[in-house]
């Protein structure tokens, strides 16, 4: 059993601030469309967020000028919040809108979103449309090159909405399609003529690898947001009024209501499972897995949501905001919803990688946050929390000033220090930390900095094999660093290796002088007991990833596999090795061959009732005081008796029910079978 200690210490220079704002950026022309949709940041810290602008918007190190159009745009800021550059995306006429950013492990940038007409991109790049909208997907390095952009679309209006990336460098999109055909240059998908949602994965170089859509009647079908981790995809949005399925799995099997619903497939498409909640007006807006397997449903409720153990109903005739749990494999774990008698969302998520997750929030009035009760200043305000793995609020802050301010993006930074994001939109004057912003008209795009002071330390560690001295474990941190590492074997970094099965002290410091010490338990793996499967002379076995196969002790030729062939009569068992490089051996087995009736009558060696209950007869002619043996299957000896010329009775009354050999000394052998 696998046995965790934990020692918390911590200590809080304020109890008051559990989020602090350290700066604030905006952009904007007064159009009513400058708007900040996505967030994300690069190895070294430096943050893009991606968005809209229309007439001339001024960035502090370029300026956009877009004319009577919208134009899709990409900037980038340092991590004291020092524009660093801009990129546009131009069309001749009409709108493009950059929805959403991601960026990889090895720093390259993608934008996607929504195009009409002919698109400019930087660098010479451009993208002509089909009819309608259309969507782009574009890269970029971190000077600001694009390096490629890519089209789809169909005859009808096409958007993408969400973006995410794998560890490997792929890149997925989502949002919706329509028209009878759906073209992902050079993949086609058919369509019926109905708005669905889809989902593509591409490569780095633009290459699309894969491009599937829902089916089912309906122009209400939609993708808000994507999310992977662990070999798996997430997409959550909204079903209405229309049933329908995504690779053969139902997301929605009645007409009743907008459902919110999250889709589950793995890096090659393949539906897994699907959940939908309807009997309202609801709908996914934003998602986020993690590592550990939560993933985490942000969005809106109207009326009742029937859930698996519960029922969230809105407070007023207007919408609510709303969080689900699941787990990777869809088991829902826990819905939550507030709201006021106003318009309440939330528009996107951000796991930490700890169990927690960053909730963007939109509200009106007064809203009670689970506990936690925040009023806005006049105006939609926003409200950013921190609920961890069980639903509850570590903290909630109001964010905004006495008129609109809207979130519509959340993003943590993966690596140390760990920084917060948002953005959107807002009207008026606004102070974040040291930083005031003022909107030019009708509301600015912005993008805000901010640091969680709450200190997590959390420590995971992996089995190891018995004997074997070459485990690991990492602290995993939350808060603002740097943070220094102090282990009891004298190791300082967040992750040590060449452990042995023991418990290991970590104390960490974070910048702020809190310190926080964990135990974690590397433990030994323990035998999984791998049994083998035998029918005539084939052997197999489940699990494992490598195999060697044995004969009487001996390695077995071709052994390789997690099936074999027995060629000759004797003991076989398998030395498997597992997923963590640990090596056991299953248990052995006789195989004996050629022993039917027709063999039998073939052999001198010849055995009576087959199967037999109390007494098995025996004869062996030309027998003269000839050794012999009983054998089991587990190749073990429970019978030696001498075999003399006519009948011989061997009492096997006392033997355990199962399959046995009958050997002689001059190597004949007969399966035998006792009831």
């Amino acid at each position: 059993m696998r046995t965790f200690m934990s020692f918390l210490l911590l200590v809080f220079l304020s109890n008051s601030k559990a989020q602090v704002w350290n700066w604030a950026v905006s952009a904007g022309d007064g159009s009513n469309v400058d708007q900040c949709y996505g967030i994300a940041t690069d190895s070294q810290g430096n943050a893009y967020w991606a968005g809209s602008v229309r007439g001339t918007s001024e960035f502090g190190c370029g300026t956009i000028t877009t004319g009577s159009n919208t134009a899709g745009v990409l900037a980038k800021y340092d991590i004291a919040g020092n524009c660093l550059w801009v990129r546009s995306v131009l069309v001749t006429f009409d709108d493009a809108l950059a929805y959403d950013i991601a960026i990889d492990a090895e720093d390259r940038i993608y934008i996607t979103g929504s195009y009409n007409g002919t698109a400019v991109f930087s660098d010479s790049i451009s993208l002509g449309s089909y009819i309608g909208d259309d969507i782009f997907l574009a890269r970029y390095d971190v000077d600001g090159t694009c390096l490629w952009a890519r089209r789809a679309g169909s005859s009808s209006s096409d958007e993408a909405r969400g973006i995410a990336v794998s560890p490997e460098g792929d890149v997925f999109i989502t949002g919706f399609v329509g028209g009878s055909a759906v073209r992902f240059d050079p993949l086609q998908i058919t369509n019926n003529n109905q708005r669905q949602l889809f989902v593509a994965r591409y490569d780095s170089t633009g290459t699309v690898q894969w491009a599937k859509a829902s089916t089912g009647n309906g122009q209400s079908k939609s993708a808000r947001g994507i999310s992977v981790a662990n070999g798996r995809l997430f997409v959550t949005g909204q079903f209405s009024f229309t049933s329908g399925e995504f690779d053969g799995v139902p997301i929605s099997t009645n007409s009743m209501g907008g459902k919110a619903y999250v889709l589950a497939c793995d890096l090659d498409g393949n539906a897994l499972w699907a959940n939908s909640y309807g009997s309202g007006d609801h709908e996914g807006m934003g998602i986020s897995a993690d590592t550990l397997g939560n993933v985490f449903m942000v969005g809106r409720l109207w009326g009742s949501m029937f859930l698996p153990d519960d029922t969230l109903v809105s407070v007023s005739s207007n919408d609510d905001f709303m969080i689900l749990k699941f787990d990777a494999d869809g088991n829902y774990q826990w819905g939550k919803s507030t709201g006021s008698t106003q318009r309440d969302l939330s528009w996107s998520a951000a796991a930490d990688g700890q169990g927690n997750a960053y909730v963007a929030v939109q509200f009106n009035a007064t809203v009670d946050f689970f506990g936690t009760s925040l009023s806005s200043s006049g105006g939609e305000d926003i409200a950013i929390l921190k609920l961890d793995g069980d639903g509850e609020v570590v903290w909630a802050k109001k964010a905004g000033a006495g008129q609109r301010d809207v979130p519509l993006c959340i993003h943590r930074q993966a690596e140390a220090p760990h920084q917060l994001y948002f953005g959107g939109y807002y009207w008026g004057t606004v102070t974040y930390g040291s930083t005031t912003i003022d909107d030019v008209a009708n509301g600015d795009a912005m993008m805000i900095s901010a640091t969680d002071t709450t200190f997590d330390v959390s420590t995971y560690a992996a089995q190891v094999c018995p004997g074997a001295c070459t485990g690991e474990a990492v602290a995993f941190t939350n808060g603002q660093g740097p943070f220094t590492y102090n282990w009891s074997v004298g190791a300082t970094s967040s992750v040590i290796g060449d452990l042995c099965a023991d418990f290991y002290i970590v104390e960490v410091n974070d910048a702020n002088g809190q310190v926080h010490i964990d135990t974690v338990y590397v433990e030994e793996a323990t035998d999984p007991g791998y049994t083998l499967q035998v029918q005539d002379d084939s052997l197999w076995i489940a699990g494992g990833e490598s195999y060697t196969w044995f004969f009487n002790g001996t390695t077995a030729v071709g052994g390789d596999s997690a099936s074999h062939v027995a060629e000759l009569t004797g003991n076989y068992n398998a030395l498997v090795t597992d997923a963590f490089g640990c090596e056991w051996s299953s248990d052995t087995v006789l195989v004996v061959l050629n022993v039917g009736l027709a063999e039998q009558r073939r052999s001198t060696l010849h055995a009576w009732p087959n199967p037999a209950s109390h007494v098995l007869n025996v004869s062996y002619p030309g027998a003269q005081n000839t050794p012999s043996e009983l054998i089991n299957s587990a190749g073990q000896r429970v019978r030696s008796f001498t075999l003399r010329p006519g009948v011989n009775a061997l009492d096997i009354s006392t033997l355990e029910s199962g399959l046995y050999g009958l050997r002689s000394a001059r190597g004949e052998v007969v399966r035998v079978i006792v009831e």
